[in-house]
């Protein structure tokens, strides 16, 4: 008989410390979101089962809490030097090298969640960092769980395991993810077998009732749903590929949200929705909106914001920018009423005079032609004059003199040498600056030169994304071309920057509507008395550019220079694939992994009000649990369930728990009813009940195996019940958090 037990048994805390696990497993599901390939998967499942299976390993043998921690963390390490750590002694063995490895690798890391667009590639970087994250979240959910039993509260670190991915992803995260961490926080709970008054050993058949039955089945579903419309009605979690808050260092007091400067060459982005950003009245010609300048090039990062000053008051007349003397062109106004853009950097045409209806705190810096804010504001319709050069091939041909602006724009440290005897051959047989330039713009549009507009770049083949795209890969999107023709100006000594904004959009009336499809980045250098002049070195043959007359001339001369005010300008023309949702040959220029970003109605009210409504769910899972199980005992008892007695005398006992009042393990049923009588004075029916429940239970105990309860049982309970309710009725905090349900026992003795 007990030979037939033991077999059939099973240790709890293996189930409970199984349940943890799959729980976090289950939460990770959120990382598909943000995180383009499944190459995190099965690392992540190593490091969390080898943390769960050192924390069991720790109890069996009966180490101390504390000391089981230290060994799960130092098995955590283990597993990520086994893992990432390339120089790890016997491949294994964490030592000096090894942990300056995963440092090196969590700081790539840092700087990818900093920077990157999801859903991004699961690189070597991002793999480790999700592994500690994970490995850490396991350790803690396997100390609550299995240690201290209150699996109810392990589920506040999950949702942190939610959050993560939800506030990097422009999209909604995957039904199916949602559906996954609903399911393994509902077996969680069903794992916490000490409300069920389950012991060290348990028998198998019951504990699969438990983890399986219809109680387990109705918290999964009810979770699931709510998770599941959670994740349906706040679509628009997310913020713009980086953690809420994390802006440039240079821009610290920023938390706005939209555009973001990219800073390396490599990366996709896959829009699956074409959204509306801007409407501009009283543009005449399409001219590239301008949302920030990049002047600082790194080899290993690319292209960065560096040296914004805290520039003047944009509300006031507007300064020229440095360098900048001659003004001759059109003058303009326009009215720009953003749509789906929210962002602390305010997008401008050509060379701005006067801003307007924005609001306060915004200033402007004359020397990166940025016009920005340091506080969050709601995005408005503004206003802006601007003027518009106009400047002839031989004009910039002839322009000459000193260079009024910051060296950095000359900068050619970390240039590789093949790059810039690339940019020396291709422009040996130009005797300008212009046409050095114009010789290294047809150099990328050329089609005989072998370059493509393409979302995806290349695949690497070595660390010098640059060298990569210039000389193997020729494939990439508009953060390359940019970023690649810069550093080639530079390298033949012209001053450059990258810029990013918006191409002008398609025409709906007397209107130009500008969305997600015109994201762009281009290229512009520096001209003496005629400052910063646009280039644009991407091939698109959609008809979204909008080359200056002088760079057009250069590159189709065959077409007019000049055209008519309110006409697009030669090589834009305004075709059907101008219009969002439509195909492009080549795809639309929707941006990079790090050009600019934008998403519809980006705010953050939707993930705010999607967190407390996912935390609120799980503050009331307790109440609930509660309640269903509550509801169970008390069905079972009217239908005259085997074990009746027993079932209504743990309902009683979970009610006295939930009021502060534990018995002792060695007291029998009479002595428990007598103080529980005593201590919140049941009136005179209530001691009555509590009494023929105590006999019926020591009945069903003691006496004679067979016997059916009593008739009376059902009313017996109840009478018990609402005398307590009178004397001593619940508060609030009792009743959101019933003590029975989250019991914070010590598992290890």
């Amino acid at each position: 008989m007990t030979a037939n037990r033991t077999t059939a048994a099973i240790d709890t805390s293996l189930v409970a410390t199984a349940a943890g696990a799959l729980s976090v497993l289950c939460a990770s599901t959120a990382f598909a979101g943000v995180l383009a390939d499944g190459r995190w998967v099965f690392p992540a499942m190593v490091t969390v089962v080898a943390v769960a299976a050192i924390g069991t390993l720790g109890r069996r043998f009966r180490r101390p809490v504390a000391a089981t921690v230290i060994i799960q963390l130092a098995g955590l390490l283990l597993v990520l030097t086994a893992q990432f750590a390339e120089r790890a002694i016997l491949g294994l063995l964490p030592g000096p090298a090894a942990i300056a490895d995963l440092g090196k690798l969590l700081g790539d890391a840092s700087e990818l969640v900093r920077t990157g667009v999801p859903p991004v590639p699961a690189e070597p970087a991002l793999q480790a960092m999700v592994c500690l994250g994970l490995g850490l979240v396991a350790l803690v959910v396997d100390l609550i769980v299995v240690t201290y039993r209150s699996p109810a509260v392990a589920g506040l670190l999950l949702l942190c395991v939610f959050a993560i991915p939800a506030s990097l992803a422009d999209d909604m995260l995957p039904w199916w993810s949602f559906v996954a961490g609903a399911l393994g926080y509902a077996m969680l709970l069903a794992s916490g077998g000490q409300h069920r008054r389950w012991r060290r050993h348990e028998d198998r058949s019951q504990v699969a009732q438990t983890l399986f039955g219809r109680t387990t089945g109705a918290i999964a579903g009810t979770a699931g749903v709510i998770a599941l419309l959670t994740g349906m009605v706040f679509t628009g979690v997310g913020t713009e590929g980086r953690l809420p808050g994390a802006v440039p260092e240079e821009f610290g007091g920023t938390d706005g949200i939209g555009l973001q400067p990219f800073t390396s060459l490599r990366g996709q982005l896959n829009r699956d929705r074409v959204v509306e950003l801007f409407r501009v009245r009283g543009l005449r010609e399409g001219t590239y909106l301008r949302a920030m300048t990049l002047r600082k090039f790194d080899p290993e990062r690319g292209w960065e914001l560096e040296g914004l000053t805290q520039g003047v008051d944009a509300n006031a007349k507007l300064a020229l920018p440095e360098g900048t003397g001659i003004m001759l062109g059109d003058s303009e106004r326009v009215e720009i009423q953003p749509i789906g853009y929210r962002d602390p950097w305010l997008p401008v045409f050509g060379i701005p005079l006067f801003v307007s209806g924005m609001g306060t705190n915004w200033r402007y810096d004359p020397a990166a032609g940025i016009v920005f804010t340091q506080t969050s504001q709601e995005s408005r319709p503004y206003v802006e004059q601007f003027l518009v050069q106009r400047p002839t091939p031989d004009q910039l041909r002839e322009a000459q003199g000193p260079m009024p602006i910051a060296s950095s724009y000359l900068d050619t440290a970390g240039i590789p040498p093949q790059v810039a005897d690339l940019a020396r051959r291709l422009t040996v047989n130009a005797p300008t600056a212009f046409d050095k330039a114009v010789a290294l713009n047809r150099y990328f549009t050329d089609p005989s030169n072998g370059f493509r507009y393409d979302l995806k770049t290349a695949p690497a083949t070595g660390n010098d994304a640059l060298s990569d795209f210039l000389f193997r890969g020729k494939r990439g999107f508009c953060e390359q071309y940019a970023s690649s023709m810069a550093v080639l100006l530079r390298a033949v000594g012209i001053p450059s920057r990258v810029a990013i904004g918006f191409t002008p959009g398609y025409r709906d009336g007397d209107e130009r509507v500008v969305t997600t499809e015109d994201a762009h980045a281009w290229v512009e250098a520096y001209f003496p008395g005629w400052g910063w002049q646009t280039f644009d070195p991407t091939p698109l043959s959609d008809g979204r550019t909008a080359l200056p007359e002088f760079l057009n001339s250069e590159l189709n001369p065959s077409q007019p220079q000049a055209q008519a005010p309110g006409q697009p300008v030669p090589g834009t023309p305004p075709t059907a694939g101008s219009q969002p949702g439509s195909a492009h040959p080549d795809g639309a220029d929707v941006g990079a992994a790090r050009t600019p970003r934008e998403t519809a109605g980006t705010n953050p009210w939707p993930i705010t009000i999607g967190v407390l409504v996912f935390g609120l769910a799980l503050l009331v899972t307790p109440a609930l649990v509660r309640e269903v199980r509550r509801r169970r005992r008390l069905r079972a008892v009217a239908e005259g369930a085997e074990g009746a007695a027993g079932i209504a005398w743990r309902e009683v006992l979970d009610e006295f728990q939930d009021r502060g009042t534990r018995p002792a393990a060695t007291d029998t049923a009479r002595r428990v009813a007598t103080g529980f009588i005593d201590d919140h004075g049941l009136d005179e029916s209530g001691a009555k009940a509590m009494r023929a429940l105590v006999v019926a239970v020591e009945r069903e105990w003691y006496a004679p195996a067979g016997q059916e309860p009593a008739a009376t049982l059902p009313e017996t309970l109840h009478g018990v019940l609402d005398s307590l309710g009178r004397a001593a009725p619940l508060d609030w905090r009792s009743r959101l958090f019933p003590r029975s349900v989250l019991q914070l026992r010590h598992a290890n003795r």
